[in-house]
């Protein structure tokens, strides 16, 4: 999709991406806490991309907590905006948009002092959603400590010697709780080493599109 600047000037091969404050983020995040930590405690984990730390099963969305509901409401919002973006640059003129139908499932990740998760994806899924629970207190002698980190998905933008442009860079963005975070299922990502005091709870959901 081209993306005008001006009559002249256009940018392609863009790669969306959401990245957003949750308004109601202290009251969602202390249900969110208690009941991931329940479960760190008491119930199985999974191994899969998580290098340390903890990873719950991949049943998260049906917990029977209410504070469930209230994070689905929110990964709804945030799917809903994220999916109305071809809109929005098109110019069409503003109003109810049509909801867009899809499946998800999620799962919780506690890490502690040195715990990370190595570089991956999550192929079969259209978008990718992490939300911070809790940052934990970083040590600040780490500047990277705890930074999702996402790879620009053009393999050969790393050649590209252009001033002012971040072609072939990585983003970096820094855990805070309340924050969430949408990009595509494809795009390479991995979590630099946590490093301090206290636990960084996060959760991730995938989300496939409906295409009937």
């Amino acid at each position: 999709m081209l993306v005008p600047i001006s009559p002249e000037l256009s940018l392609t091969f863009g790669t969306p991406l959401s990245i957003r404050g949750v308004v109601n983020a202290p009251a969602l995040n202390q249900g969110l806490e208690q009941a991931i930590l329940d479960r760190f405690q008491n119930g199985r984990g999974n191994r899969i991309s998580n290098i340390g730390g903890w990873q719950s099963l991949p049943d998260l969305l049906d917990w029977p907590e209410p504070v469930i509901a209230s994070l689905k409401d929110e990964v709804d919002r945030g799917i809903q905006k994220i999916c109305a973006m071809p809109s929005m640059l098109e110019g069409r003129p503003a109003g109810p948009q049509k909801r867009v139908a899809y499946t998800a499932y999620g799962w919780a990740n506690v890490n502690r002092d040195g715990h990370y998760n190595t570089l991956h994806m999550h192929p079969g899924s259209d978008w990718s959603v992490v939300y911070y629970v809790a940052a934990g207190t970083p040590s600040p002698e780490t500047p990277m400590n705890g930074r999702i980190e996402l790879r620009d998905p053009r393999p050969a933008a790393q050649f590209a010697r252009m001033p002012g442009f971040t072609s072939g860079q990585p983003m970096l963005i820094k855990p805070q709780a309340g924050k969430m975070i949408i990009f595509p299922a494809w795009i390479e990502h991995w979590v630099h080493p946590f490093h301090g005091e206290g636990n960084r709870i996060s959760v991730a959901v995938n989300v496939s599109l409906n295409r009937d």
